[in-house]
Parts: structure tokens; sequence; C-alpha cells
């Protein structure tokens, strides 16, 4: 027996010990389409064969009382926490996620998931090989996430900082941090009462209420993570804001950089532009309706920020803003401020 199907048969055999209950029992058809489920192609037979192998070396039986057979772990079993292990679909989801979740979960959480990352590892790069019978461990190799960053690097985090923060924000707590603003030249001191970790794109962002001058006057801000100098764990319990909700504050469009408002654009947008409109729309209300002059007028209700205006400028000659008329004044003298750059070349 190769190597590769060595490791297959025990990945198998391990996994369908994870699906026998410790109370209930189970029919064996249905560890078979449990199995089936993880991607093994597997006969009756064949999980008989396994379950009779197991039997011997582990505390489960099958109940012959009844028909169907059930099978279940035995009074006597031991703790099942000892053989459950990482499933393949387990493996691949893990794998997939690791990066984003690393700066995400604090210290104590990612040392506890480390050792499933690593297991994910090793266990794809045993059942990688071509001939291993279960198509999924093929999967990861046909998979991937990238991020439209045009090959942009993410900025350099302190973990020393991160861990702080995450310590403070599971606890609670509240800190007090040097933080250099974008456009500042020197960084100022903060009190703050974090709220929330969310990643954008390359950038993490830490949600905090300012509580520099008073609980009285504290606004939520947002930080990103990055730009923090220092960072001082006060380990004072601090009071969340009651209405602070983490789901609805990014449904207000807070992470595009705006204060919540709504606008209503009107505008002209190419051929190209309204192809792509339709594929993604801007909003659940978007409508793109081609003129009688063949021009495709563009009508949405967006969230009215800097994620807004920097899109609008990313699209240069696809799109013409016709209202409302401050976003159109603002694009046109953009506009003009950007033929200037180039002179008269």
């Amino acid at each position: 027996m190769s190597k590769n199907k060595n490791a297959n048969t025990l990945l198998r055999q391990q996994t369908l010990l994870k699906f026998i209950p410790a109370n209930a029992g189970i029919k064996s058809a249905d560890l078979l389409n449990k199995l089936k489920s993880e991607g093994f192609e597997v006969t009756q037979r064949t999980l008989q064969r396994d379950l009779e192998v197991l039997s011997q070396y582990f505390p489960i039986y099958s109940e012959t009382d009844t028909k169907p057979y059930l099978w279940r772990w035995s009074g006597l079993g031991i703790n099942r926490t000892h053989i459950d292990s990482i499933s393949l679909t387990d493996a691949l989801s893990l794998i997939l996620v690791e990066k984003s979740l690393q700066q995400l979960l604090p210290p104590a959480m990612q040392r506890h998931l480390q050792h499933n990352f690593e297991h994910s590892r090793r266990l794809l790069n045993t059942l990688k090989d071509s001939n291993s019978e279960n198509d999924n461990a093929q999967w990861f190799d046909k998979v991937a996430s990238v991020m439209p960053d045009s090959g942009f690097k993410p900025p350099s985090i302190d973990e020393s900082l991160l861990t702080k923060i995450q310590g403070a924000l599971l606890k609670d707590q509240t800190i007090v941090v040097r933080y250099l603003a974008a456009k500042n030249t020197t960084a100022a001191e903060y009190s703050l009462m974090p709220l929330a970790l969310v990643q954008r794109g390359h950038v993490l962002y830490v949600i905090a209420q300012d509580i520099t001058k008073g609980a009285n006057t504290a606004q939520i801000k947002r930080f990103a993570m990055h730009r923090f100098q220092t960072v001082t764990r006060i380990h004072e319990q601090g009071i969340r804001p009651q209405n602070f909700n983490l789901q609805q504050y990014l449904q207000d469009g807070a992470m595009q950089f705006g204060n919540g408002d709504k606008l209503a654009l009107k505008a002209i947008v190419s051929e190209e532009l309204a192809f792509y409109l339709n594929e993604s729309p801007m909003s659940d209300d978007m409508k793109v309706i081609q003129s009688e002059d063949e021009t495709y007028q563009l009508s949405a209700t967006v969230n009215n920020g800097w994620q807004l205006n920097w899109w609008l400028r990313g699209q240069g000659a696809n799109i013409e803003v016709l209202e409302p008329q401050e976003l159109r004044v603002r694009m046109r003298d953009n506009l003009r401020k950007t033929l200037e750059n180039y002179g008269n070349e």
C-alpha cells in the first residue's frame, strides 16, 4: 500500500470516528453518506471493514437488538476530544482564512488555532498527491482569494501594540495611545475605549470611542492600526456605549469613510461602465437606463463618503456626475486640477 493511500485510509478512519456519536447511535448508511460528503469515495463494504478494524482499538460497538444496527461509543468510552480532529473540509477552510484571522484574533485564540493551521497544512500536503482517492484534497491548488490592490503591500503593524489593543478589546478596558493621524506630522495622545477590529482590504482598523475629553463628548472614530506609536493598557473597566452595534455601524457605511448620510446620485455613464454596474450594482435601488441618444443614465442611492469620491474619480471619462450639484462641482474642480498637473503637454 502506497504512503498516500495509507494516509488517506487513516484520515478516512479518523473522520469516521468523529461521526460516531457518544450517546445516540447512528446507522451505517448515514455514516456512509457523511463520509461521502467529506469527499471520500467509499463503498458499504469498505465502511464495514473500517468499522470492524476501529472497533478492535476503540470502544465503539454496533447495537444488534434492533435493525438497522446502530453504531455508538461504549459507556466505557474514552474522552472523545483525544480523537476529534480536523476534517479535510475544515482544513481547506482554515487555510483559506488563516491570514485574515491572524490580525482579528487575540494571541490566546491564535495559539489555540496555530496547531490546527499547522495540522491543516500537513494534512493537505500529504493528500494532494495526484493518486489520492479523495478529490477534495486537490481543492486548495484550485482556489485562491486575492485583493484588487494593484500590488500594494500592506502597512507594517507593530504586533506588540496590536496584542495590547486586542487584550483591552477582549476585556472592555480603556487604553491610552499615541497616534499619528493622516496628514499630521506629530502624534497626539488619545484615551480610547476599543469597540471593534475591522479588516478593510489590507488595512486593519480599530473602532474606538474617543474619551480623551471625557465621556460626555465621546465620539466613535476609526483608527488605522499601523499608525499607533504607543499603546498603554489602563486595565480600568470601560463602559461600552449601549447604542453601538458593529453590524449596524458597518451597514450605515462607516467604513466607507462617511457619516452615514445617503445621497441620490445621478450620472451619465459609458456603455462599458454601465455593463459592469449591471453586473455589480451600487445599491439595491440602482437603475441604469439607456436613453434615446444611446447614453446610459445612472441613478442610485449611495453612502456619501470618501469611498464614493475615490470611486468616482477613478472612473475618469466613463462618468459624468449630474446630481447632486455639490458633488458635480467637486468632481469638476478635481478634474481641472488634474489637467493642470499635466500642463500643456
